[in-house]
């Protein structure tokens, strides 16, 4: 199945699972394997861009472990359905990206009695925070070019300014007991799609696959962003056109090659950066690779 195919067959199973209560959801770790890839998006009413990471091949033929590693945009609009289904994932650590403000204004939406724990390692880029861009653009006339030359400029910055936060969790994903585990920031795109390329890096998983899965968001989130871009013209809100709109709700490949190229200028290469940027050497990888692969 192509990467295309997988991902329409996991939209469309989303859809249809959605609306069930959380102990009818299904969960893809305790699927058949060949069912698990069509469930990679999970079936949450109010978390728009849930995935697990399972199943990801890397160069060696070993594949990341289901059920242990999720993204996803915020928590904070979980129906009590949706709590009760995050629950069911047991999810022993949530690591949030977003910065203070962002926490503060849209708190995580867990069941009561829910015993996990939060890690906050803020990453406050501007230009990935949706509720301070959506200001800006209620002020400024944008256009689709500036505001993707804004979503540049801020994955370099998330790696001139916040290496030492990726470091922090990178070295955090080495302790067995942190899994499984969820990261996460605002829209789950841009902060959590660096994230989420740096792990599978790490894991050495093709290049072409990281870049598949950070476009994912895309395909995954086009109904909600259609939504949005709807009330926003019913509100008229805002005096940017539907391009500027979903320039800052997509991803393109432009935004995380711009880290990667940052990374190149400021460390030299990749391997570079995890030697001395995220001070994950070859033997802390292994060590990664060792709790997070299995054979395919």
């Amino acid at each position: 199945m192509s990467q295309y195919d997988e991902i329409a067959k996991s939209l469309h199973l989303a859809s249809q699972h959605r609306g069930l209560t959380a102990a009818q959801r299904p969960i893809p770790s305790q699927l058949p394997h060949h069912e698990r890839h069509s469930l990679r998006k999970l079936p949450f009413e109010q978390a728009h861009n849930f995935r697990d990471l399972g199943g990801y091949k890397n160069r060696d033929g070993q594949q990341l472990k289901w059920g242990m590693i999720y993204r996803t945009d915020k928590l904070s609009s979980l129906s009590e359905e949706d709590q009760r289904y995050l629950q069911r994932l047991e999810v022993k650590r949530i690591v949030d990206f977003r910065s203070d403000e962002e926490r503060l204004s849209a708190p995580h939406a867990l069941a009561s009695g829910y015993a996990v724990r939060v890690d906050a390692m803020p990453i406050t880029v501007d230009a990935a925070q949706i509720e301070l861009v959506t200001a800006r653009l209620q002020q400024e006339d944008v256009s689709a070019d500036d505001m993707a030359a804004f979503l540049v400029d801020a994955n370099r910055e998330m790696v001139v300014r916040y290496t030492p936060v990726y470091r922090q969790w990178m070295h955090s994903l080495l302790e067995q007991d942190h899994y499984p585990q969820l990261f996460h920031c605002t829209a789950g795109k841009d902060r959590t799609g660096l994230a989420a390329a740096l792990l599978l890096h790490a894991l050495d998983v093709p290049d072409d696959t990281i870049m598949e899965d950070y476009l994912a968001t895309n395909h995954y989130t086009a109904e909600r962003i259609d939504q949005v871009i709807e009330q926003i013209a019913q509100m008229d809100m805002l005096t940017a056109d539907e391009a500027v709109i979903r320039t800052l709700f997509h991803v393109q490949p432009q935004f995380i090659n711009a880290a990667f190229e940052a990374i190149d200028e400021h460390y030299g290469s990749l391997a570079d950066y995890f030697e001395h940027g995220l001070k994950l050497d070859a033997l802390a990888r292994q060590q990664l690779r060792e709790l997070l692969l299995e054979d395919g």
